[in-house]
This record gives C-alpha cells, sequence and structure tokens, in this order.
C-alpha cells in the first residue's frame, strides 16, 4: 500500500553521475587528454596543454578565456532577506563581468569571432585558432584560458522495474516518511533542481511536481534550460535517463504508490548541463548560471528570485579540479545549497573522490547499499584540492528504483544515486524549519551532526568523520528533528 502524506499544517501548528558502471567501465575519459603546449610557448603557463593539443592540426576549437577579475560576494551572507541575497550576488557577479569583459568583447565584436559570455564565471567562451590563442594567452587581463572538456556520465540501469513498491526502501531507511507523517511537510514550499540529462517533465511521478506545471497545461518559462539545444522543442527533455531518475529520487510521487522520492511536495525545475552522455564544460557553466538567475525560453530576462533552493550535481569526474569552484561558491552565497556526487572511482582506493564534488564548498555524497555497506565504487579522500574529508555524508546509492522515460521506472546505481536523497533532505529541512532556510552552514551542520556514524579508518579520518562514509550515512528524520 502507498503511504498516505499528511496534509501540511497551517502556519500556527507548524513547528516550523556518476551512475557506476563495471569498474572498468570508468577510465580516462572523463576528462578530455591533455595533449603538450607548444615547445617554448612564452604563455605556456596560462594556457592548459589540451587546447594546444586541440589546435594543433590547425584549424579552429573552442576554449575558455578566463579573466582575472572576480566579483567580491562576501556581504551576501549578511543580507537577511532571501530575496535582495539573491539579486544582490546576481548583480555583483553581472557588474563585473559587464565592466571587465568590454574591452575583450568589443576587440572579438570587431573582428567577427564568435565567443559566449559568462557571468557566473568571468570568461568566455571562445572560438578560435592558434593564432587567436597566442593573442589572448598574453593579455594582461586574461588569467587563464582552458579547453571546453567533457564531463562523463557512465549511465547503468541494473534493471527495467514496473512493479509498484509503495515508499522505496531507500526513502524509508533515511527516514523520510516520519517526517511526512509527524510534520505533515514534504518539502512544501521548497524548489530543487538538477543540473543533468533532463527530465522527462510529464512522468506520471513528477507531472504534479514540475514547477512549469499550472494545473491544466505547463509553462516551461524560468522553469527549465537547454543552453546547447539539445531538445529542439521550448519543453524539457532527457535523451539519456540520467536526469529523470535523479529527480524522482528528489520529489517522485505519482500518487498511485510508486512514491519513489524523498520530499515529493517539492517543485523541480532543470537546466541540461549534460548534452547525451557526458557534460561540456560550457553548458555546464551556462547550467549553473541560469541556476542562481533563470530566465524565460529565450535566454532573456533574467529573475534572480526565481532560482532554486537546492542544486543537484550528479556529474564529474578527475579529482583535483577547481574549475567549478566558483560557480559553487556564488551558490553558496546566494544561499543555494549545492549538492555533488563524490564519484565512481572508489576502487581506485583513497583520494579517488571526484570534482568537482572535492572541492571544499561542494557538499559531496557517498554511496552505500540496502544493508548500509558503502559501495565499492563510492569515491574515497581525502580531498585532492585541499585534503579535506571527502565525501562530506553518504546516502542509499545501489540498486535505486525511481522514475525513466518514457512513463517508466528502473534501478540505476552510483554516486548520482546517492547525491538526490541529501538534496531531498535539504527540502524537508528547510519546509519544516523556517530559520534554516537559505542557511548553508547551519544546513551542513544539521545533516552532518545527525547523521549516523560509521568507522572506517581506511583512508584516515576519525570514526565519526572520515573519508569513506564522511559524517556517516544521512539521516533525513534526525536532521529534521534537530532543525531550530
Amino acid at each position: 500500500m502507498s503511504r498516505r502524506i499528511p496534509a501540511p499544517p497551517s502556519p500556527r501548528r507548524g513547528r516550523r553521475l556518476l551512475v557506476t558502471a563495471a569498474a572498468a567501465a570508468l577510465t580516462a575519459g572523463l576528462l578530455a587528454a591533455p595533449g603538450a603546449p607548444a615547445s617554448g610557448h612564452p604563455s605556456s603557463a596560462h594556457v592548459d596543454p589540451a587546447v594546444y593539443a586541440d589546435l594543433s592540426g590547425g584549424g579552429t576549437a573552442e576554449f575558455l578565456v578566463y579573466l582575472t577579475d572576480t566579483a567580491d560576494l562576501s556581504r551576501a551572507a549578511t543580507i537577511t532577506d532571501r530575496g535582495h541575497r539573491l539579486e544582490y550576488v546576481y548583480e555583483q557577479l553581472t557588474s563585473v563581468a559587464e565592466t571587465s569583459q568590454a574591452d575583450l568583447r568589443a576587440d572579438l565584436d570587431a573582428r567577427g569571432i564568435e565567443y559566449r559570455p559568462y557571468w557566473v564565471v568571468n570568461a568566455l567562451l571562445v572560438t578560435g585558432d592558434a593564432e587567436l590563442l597566442a593573442e589572448l594567452a598574453r593579455r594582461p587581463d586574461v588569467a587563464r584560458i582552458e579547453p571546453n572538456r567533457e564531463w562523463e556520465l557512465l549511465d547503468a540501469a541494473l534493471s527495467p522495474d514496473q512493479a509498484i513498491n509503495a515508499v522505496e526502501w531507500n526513502v524509508t531507511m533515511i527516514g523520510a516518511p516520519r517526517v511526512w507523517d509527524q510534520f505533515g511537510r514534504a518539502g512544501d514550499g521548497i524548489v530543487v533542481a538538477s543540473i543533468d540529462t533532463g527530465v522527462q517533465f510529464d512522468h506520471p511521478a513528477l507531472r504534479k511536481q514540475y514547477r512549469g506545471y499550472t494545473g491544466t497545461g505547463y509553462n516551461h518559462n524560468y522553469n527549465w534550460f537547454d543552453p546547447a539545444g539539445i531538445c529542439g522543442t521550448p519543453a524539457p527533455c532527457d535523451n539519456n535517463g540520467h536526469g529523470t531518475h535523479v529527480t524522482g529520487t528528489m520529489v517522485g510521487d505519482d500518487g498511485a504508490g510508486n512514491q519513489i522520492g524523498v520530499a515529493p511536495r517539492a517543485r523541480w525545475i532543470a537546466a541540461k548541463g549534460c548534452e547525451y552522455s557526458s557534460c561540456s564544460s560550457a553548458s555546464l557553466l551556462a547550467a549553473g548560471q541560469w541556476m542562481l538567475a533563470p530566465t524565460d525560453l529565450s535566454g532573456a530576462n533574467p529573475q534572480p528570485r526565481l532560482a532554486p533552493h537546492v542544486v543537484n550535481n550528479s556529474w564529474g569526474g578527475g579529482g583535483g579540479s577547481t574549475w567549478y569552484q566558483p560557480v559553487i561558491n556564488a551558490c553558496v552565497a546566494a544561499g543555494i545549497f549545492p549538492v555533488f556526487a563524490a564519484g565512481n572511482s572508489g576502487y581506485l582506493g583513497c583520494g579517488s573522490a571526484s570534482s568537482p564534488g572535492d572541492n571544499p564548498p561542494a557538499y559531496a555524497v557517498g554511496a552505500y547499499d540496502r544493508q548500509g555497506v558503502i559501495a565499492p565504487f563510492s569515491g574515497r579522500g581525502p580531498s585532492a584540492v585541499d585534503g579535506s574529508t571527502k565525501p562530506n555524508v553518504s546516502a542509499p546509492g545501489v540498486n535505486i528504483r525511481s522514475s525513466v522515460p518514457t512513463n517508466s521506472y528502473a534501478m540505476y546505481s552510483g554516486t548520482s544515486m546517492a547525491a538526490p536523497h541529501v538534496a531531498g533532505t535539504v527540502a524537508l529541512i528547510w519546509s519544516v524549519s523556517p530559520p534554516t532556510v537559505r542557511d548553508i552552514p547551519l544546513t551542513r551542520k544539521l545533516i552532518d551532526a545527525t547523521a549516523t556514524d560509521v568507522s572506517d579508518l581506511t583512508c584516515g579520518g576519525v570514526p565519526g568523520n572520515n573519508n569513506v562514509y564522511g559524517e556517516g550515512r544521512l539521516n533525513a528524520y534526525a536532521a529534521v528533528v534537530a532543525a531550530p
């Protein structure tokens, strides 16, 4: 039988992908292989060798040009009004980008060179040849130049599954149904988001939770973004299935017994940062930027106040890279909780946590099975960026049943599947406890302090916070109970 989620109480009563494949499938394809820089090139210290490799045969290539100026977002944490805080971060980032990019953009415009500007990081995606690369590398306002890399999703659908299982084991294991029952809240008023392969927006388990659902139809403005134009229509699509599965674990419930989501009364929006079975740096940056200020379907009229509360990122690769950290920092400054998969390279041993999850401000999630045992593929710390403990916490990530196109269900495994349990947990906490909403440090402390400790010192750390389980096994119910 399905579990009926109680109606929310009145304000007076309220208490206030990385999907794993076989281990052998995870190869060096996670990152574009770097090539050797041109011998004796005077600007080689500023240019990633992979860019030289991309241009070694002549012709043109896409590369990201990062400028030296950065926005100071330190005051954001002192702004108590959530809407003003989102607008402040947006205004600071766009102002710095507009001012510092003006000369370079004017030069590129005059020469008819194709480019795409970003403000979430002060950078431009430029299409050019080796001569242009050399010129840009010599500019004093250019900090570094990097390739438009591909970040992989490694899909592994263990089996299709049409059987209705009522509340799934993984949702029960973290205590989400106890939150629904005791507090009558299931993510109400909270918006979760995914940067992934997209979503089947009209899936029976996801349709009513879509922020673009009007009750009689759909309005995709401010609720969906496809930076590379892969779908070919204004409506969301998912040409892979990964994003639909992840979104189902956050919010899925078809009202007919398929209760697959942790926070089934939260709303969802999405950006297609992953074009097919991989995700380009260009699309991931565009998606991260859109999350801070969603736009209409034409890409215009950004509205920071429509930003989501939580963004799930079930993608990544390699380790020790900080290329996405400015986006994470901007999200944290704006009060958007950044959840990342810890990676599926655990078989490589200690220090195998993937980027961007291994970045200090990212909240990285490892994966365990139905018995609570860490999965062999789950990425281990310490972080290759700064030596900090990773993952931050662990959640169910083996044989997770969730939604997939078209109108179906399947079991996947991976830290991709673990991460959305934390995204849904944040939605539960913030739904029940208004004082915690967009308070990233407090919310992290709540999840950390209430996780069930598991001592595994294989990769260092302490019994209550180690590089295998992180702070321990996720306990959504305990985190909500502990919230102010």
